[in-house]
């Protein structure tokens, strides 16, 4: 797997990407990733999935993605773009999201004439 750069996280989409951060209950890094998604205006909208040393998702973010520091924050598109994802507290890759998220999501333009 390689690692995961800015470049992978589109400057523009046409939906919402669904984001997903992975972390234990008590996350410091996952709380930073979190309070800066909700002061967004309007809020970055994210799920946040608690987990616990061997649980279905933490064995999913170790085992399948490869995983060891939280957050793991997973993004995922509408099928234009590949889905993204990072480990660790990534200043720059939570800035690429949230001027994605609020500034990139941009209406399909009806092709038919």
């Amino acid at each position: 797997m390689s690692p995961t750069t800015m470049a992978d996280v589109p400057k523009t989409a046409h939906e919402m990407p669904e984001i997903t951060i992975y972390g234990p209950e008590f996350c410091p890094n996952c709380t930073q990733a979190t309070n800066l998604f909700d002061r967004q205006s309007p809020p970055v909208p994210y799920t946040k999935v608690d987990i616990e040393p061997g649980d279905v998702n933490h064995r999913f973010i170790t085992e399948k993605l490869g995983y060891s520091q939280a957050p793991v924050i997973v993004v995922a598109f509408d099928g234009a773009h590949r889905d993204v994802h990072w480990g660790g507290h990534r200043m720059d890759m939570l800035m690429a999201l949230t001027r994605l998220c609020t500034k990139g999501i941009v209406a399909e333009v009806d092709q038919q004439s």
